[in-house]
């Protein structure tokens, strides 16, 4: 992605985007406007099979507004809307996920303080009161400096606690471990960072889960076995309760 759209739009603007927004269109649209990139998000039109599957698109897309309209309100580490409808999201551009630049950047050093930002950014997103519900690499960008969440399909108000936040830190360890690999050895740095920035009631909670899932390490041995681009999230799972469990183990 390129030509990144600010994170605020004229009135003028905003009718533009709204009115490309309400046409007929896939999904996930990228448009460009003024020399600026936007995405729009329509609501997924889905076969019963796949309802059945995946759960209520309407719903789903409701919760991503309801997210971002309160997260926008909250200042949180979000994208701003730049248009909204009944249908429809329009978001600015906001570049490489964060995942890409993890496995692309050469400068270990560069990585290593991305992660770190988005570990601190996480812990402050916390701290408003929010949790994210499977927070990724993938589902997170960097713009002008500032590390930013998107993606809340599955934004509840019930996980907005401590124990939700808990989960989403060790889901997102979990997620890098499995999907930049090369970063396993910065992940205990990373968790530190974030837990010098969250609150500290955090941390327990999310060891207590991991104890509570410590059977997976065990019954998925077998397929941790298994050549690295096969078996990635499961080689992932003895990393991320060393990570929690064992703090002064060193992570590969």
């Amino acid at each position: 992605m390129d030509n990144k759209a600010p994170q605020t739009v004229s009135d003028a603007l905003r009718a533009t985007l709204e009115t490309e927004a309400r046409k007929d269109g896939p999904r996930v649209q990228r448009i460009e406007i003024e020399g600026q990139v936007f995405w729009i998000k329509r609501v997924e039109q889905l076969e019963l099979r796949y309802r059945l599957q995946k759960g209520d698109p309407r719903k789903a897309f409701e919760r991503e507004r309801l997210a971002y309209q309160e997260m926008n309100a909250a200042n949180a580490p979000v994208p701003r809307l730049m248009a909204e409808g009944a249908d429809f999201l329009v978001l600015p551009d906001c570049g490489r996920d964060l995942r890409h630049l993890l496995n692309h950047e050469t400068d270990a050093a560069r990585r290593d303080q991305m992660l770190l930002d988005a570990s601190e950014m996480l812990a402050g997103f916390h701290k408003l009161g929010f949790a994210h519900g499977r927070p990724s690499p993938k589902d997170m960008c960097h713009v002008d400096g500032q590390m930013l969440l998107l993606d809340f399909e599955r934004y509840k108000h019930a996980n907005n606690t401590p124990v939700g936040q808990a989960r989403d830190l060790v889901v997102f360890a979990f997620n890098v471990a499995a999907h930049s690999p090369q970063m396993r050895g910065s992940l205990r740095e990373a968790v530190e960072a974030y837990r010098g920035a969250a609150d500290p009631a955090i941390w327990p909670l999310a060891q207590r889960w991991c104890r509570w899932l410590r059977w997976t390490e065990w019954v998925t041995k077998p397929l941790q076995k298994r050549p690295e681009g096969r078996a990635l999230e499961f080689k992932a799972i003895p990393v991320v309760m060393d990570l929690f469990l064992s703090e002064n183990k060193p992570l590969v």
